[in-house]
């Protein structure tokens, strides 16, 4: 008997052909699937890890990582979402105790559609350890803001837009470009290595949401932890 192989319910229909393969349709789950062999679902993991690990670290669309690999853009598009899904967020240290905060800017839609991103690095780190994706204005700040304010003893540096001194508490607020390099470094990385943030007045992305799935899978690939988690995974399509 056919299982599903997401829920693994025995609801099973046939759903057409792929590729000269049986393609099955659950009817609890609504997924879709090819039955296979072990080693070539293990080449599928594969083949998913190493979609993630470039499109997470580089310029790779997807696109283009669908003709490397030989599969289907929207199926790059769902492995690298639901991957970004089930990553937790960045783990905030109680003894954080410098934090830059800053914001650059993207398209969604359409050019006169502006969507802002706004980051929060630990000095000592220069990670990224929370973000807000959004409008500029204090409401999307204060978002950011709620991820942070348990630290009572950080010192929090911006530069002078108003958001930032109408929510931070004054006597730990440092403003000035000069106390801000680090984040400003950081954003910098954020458009040389990720394709969508690349040319600001060239790329226009379709989902708010993947923005924000697109940052969180990046700030994951840059701990060695989830680096060599895909990693892994995506060698054993070379054994």
């Amino acid at each position: 008997m056919v299982k599903c192989k997401k829920c693994k319910s025995e609801n099973i229909v046939k759903n057409g052909k792929v590729r000269g393969k049986q393609r099955y349709l659950c009817k609890d789950c609504r997924y879709n699937f090819v039955e296979g062999d072990a080693r070539t679902n293990e080449k599928i993991k594969a083949k998913k890890a190493m979609c993630v690990l470039q499109y997470g670290q580089g310029k790779a669309s997807f696109n283009m990582l669908a003709k490397i690999y030989d599969t289907w853009p929207s199926l790059v598009y769902r492995w690298v979402k639901e991957a970004a899904e089930q990553l937790p967020e960045p783990e905030i240290a109680e003894d954080t105790k410098e934090i830059e905060f800053d914001e650059m800017w993207h398209y969604t839609g359409q050019k006169k559609n502006k969507l802002w991103l706004i980051k929060a690095v630990d000095r000592a780190t220069h990670q990224t350890i929370a973000w807000v994706i959004g409008s500029r204005n204090i409401k999307t700040f204060k978002r950011l803001y709620e991820k942070l304010k348990h630290l009572k003893d950080c010192i929090f540096y911006t530069d002078n837009w108003d958001a930032f001194s109408a929510v931070l508490p004054a006597e730990r607020h440092v403003i000035g470009k000069a106390h801000t390099y680090i984040i400003e470094g950081n954003n910098s990385n954020t458009r040389h290595h990720l394709g969508r943030f690349t040319r600001r007045t060239k790329i226009v992305s379709k989902s708010e949401n993947m923005v924000d799935l697109t940052i969180k899978l990046w700030v994951a690939l840059s701990t060695p932890f989830w680096f060599e988690h895909f990693q892994n995974i995506a060698l054993s399509i070379y054994r």
